[in-house]
């Protein structure tokens, strides 16, 4: 195996194995070497990289020719080199489009939470002084992202990405450089959040005694969802990143008087000031997702304007075939 890939491999397990950066099997990593793009495969976690084979291998010149040529086209439909049954990433257009060496994407808590502001931007320009780096405003993942990308690095090469709603991108040469570079990012943006008040377990046990298969989850920031006054304010709107919207739907059960959930897609319920419990569509991404948009708006400002995903970025995720791919990978995943 080539040293560079063997690099780029244990940088995807570090930085998959760090939840403020990674959940469940969000981001992804590449690398091009030699006409060859290894991209991560769809629905594979990072932090499986040095364990099994997570990385699809593509002809990059005839990838690139086909999006030249297709500038809608969703899936590659470019043979694998390595024949493998794997499904490449979502983002491949985006990892394919990006000229350097080697693509890093994540779904930094701090990063998500700096994007939600609405004078973003503004705070961006000062704590991103000195680094060259570009706004990506939200376009849903896969093609329309990768072209909103290609069209700003049109005018200037910039090694860092901003995604609104989304995360970081950081790009270079070497894994070691783009490990530094993102790593200087997300020193520059870290964000520190509110404290955590605990929920009313008595209450909440009593709650969910009542309902058929109901548990509490075993993270106790997600509890801020309910007991922090801002976070329960945002919980009630849309999705505030993508994949919280693929794996947690657009809303939550906001528990009043009935203790009856409003649809069989609601996998949590939030009762105000008391706390959070999974209903028995929840999985362990479900928490992920949960503990992700936690920390997000306990680093969110309250009282300020919050741009999070509208209605119609909701229902295009959450009917996108190729997240239902993903979601179908989750729960083979849990039952094996």
């Amino acid at each position: 195996m080539n040293p560079e890939l063997v690099k780029l491999k244990e940088l995807s397990s570090r930085i998959g194995r760090d939840s403020s950066l990674i959940q469940a099997s969000g981001g992804n990593t590449s690398l091009k070497e030699n006409g060859v793009l290894w991209v991560k495969a769809s629905g594979k976690r990072l932090s499986h990289a040095l364990d099994e084979n997570i990385f699809v291998a593509i002809n990059l010149e005839l990838l690139l020719k086909e999006l030249a040529d297709n500038p809608e086209l969703e899936n590659t439909k470019v043979e694998k080199i390595c024949g493998s049954n794997l499904r490449a990433s979502i983002e491949t257009s985006l990892h394919a489009l990006i000229s350097d060496s080697v693509v890093l994407h994540t779904h930094s808590v701090d990063v998500i939470a700096c994007t939600l502001s609405s004078d973003a931007q503004t705070y961006l320009d000062k704590a991103l002084l000195g680094i060259d780096w570009e706004w990506i405003r939200y376009r849903r993942p896969g093609r329309p992202l990768a072209n909103e990308i290609e069209k700003v690095l049109a005018n200037k090469q910039s090694r860092v990405l901003i995604l609104a709603n989304h995360g970081l991108v950081v790009s270079a040469e070497t894994s070691d450089k783009a490990e530094v570079l993102q790593n200087e990012v997300l020193i520059r943006l870290k964000q520190y959040p509110r404290e955590i008040i605990p929920p009313n377990l008595v209450d909440l046990l009593n709650i969910v005694e009542q309902i058929p298969n109901a548990r509490l989850p075993q993270s106790p920031v997600i509890h801020s969802l309910a007991t922090d006054e801002w976070s329960f304010e945002l919980v009630q709107r849309n999705s505030p990143y993508p994949d919280h919207a693929v794996f947690c739907g657009q809303h939550p059960w906001i528990v009043g008087g009935l203790l009856s959930p409003p649809s069989s897609q609601v996998s949590y319920g939030i009762v105000r000031g008391v706390g959070v419990f999974l209903l028995e569509e929840a999985t362990s991404t479900t928490e992920e997702m949960l503990v992700a948009q936690a920390e997000i708006f306990l680093r969110t400002p309250p009282n300020k304007a919050v741009n999070l995903l509208s209605d119609s970025d909701c229902g295009e995720l959450i009917n996108w075939d190729a997240e239902k791919y993903r979601q179908a990978l989750d729960s083979k995943h849990l039952t094996n």
